[in-house]
């Protein structure tokens, strides 16, 4: 008799309980739709605003760009020089950081965000500084002027006939 008193404890035990279990599996699917919809909500108005995300992106950028070629690269520009790869890969993180100061911890979630990584947004970042470096007016007018004065170098000798005798 003992034991049917404990199985009947147990069963109105479990029959309190259940409420509370299904109230928590309510709530924990519930949390997750709503936060999966608030990341779809986010992602969507970012997606939507990218443009305005990217003009702020682009300027930081080339703010940085300017700041690191008058510091670091001009020298190399004025002497139509190519920079050696350590120390490119150098200028280049240090543009990085400065990009990353300049945008601030809450701009770089959001670049993060969008480009899925850290490490694709640098990336990125290292791309446009690149492709700013690669496109130096100064460095391509001090290479073409540095060439056409070696081709103005070259003595010619006129074409005199010999005299006959």
């Amino acid at each position: 008799m003992e034991l049917f008193l404990i199985e009947v404890e147990n069963m109105e035990q479990i029959i309190n309980i259940t409420p509370i279990i299904v109230f928590t599996i309510i709530a924990v699917i519930s949390l997750r739709v709503i936060w999966n919809g608030y990341k779809d909500f986010k992602l969507t108005r970012q997606i939507e605003g990218f443009t305005d995300y990217l003009s702020i992106l682009e300027y930081h950028m080339s703010k940085a760009y300017d700041l690191i070629h008058k510091d670091r690269i001009l020298i190399y520009s004025l002497e139509g020089m190519r920079i050696e790869d350590k120390d490119f890969n150098s200028i280049s993180q240090d543009f990085v950081r400065l990009v990353l100061k300049f945008i601030g911890p809450s701009l770089k979630k959001i670049f993060v965000d969008f480009y899925g990584n850290e490490d694709t947004f640098i990336f990125n970042m290292i791309e446009y500084f690149n492709t700013r470096y690669e496109e130096d007016s100064i460095r391509k007018e001090t290479m073409d002027e540095m060439s056409s004065d070696n081709d103005k170098s070259t003595i010619e000798v006129p074409n005199y006939e010999q005299p006959k005798t």
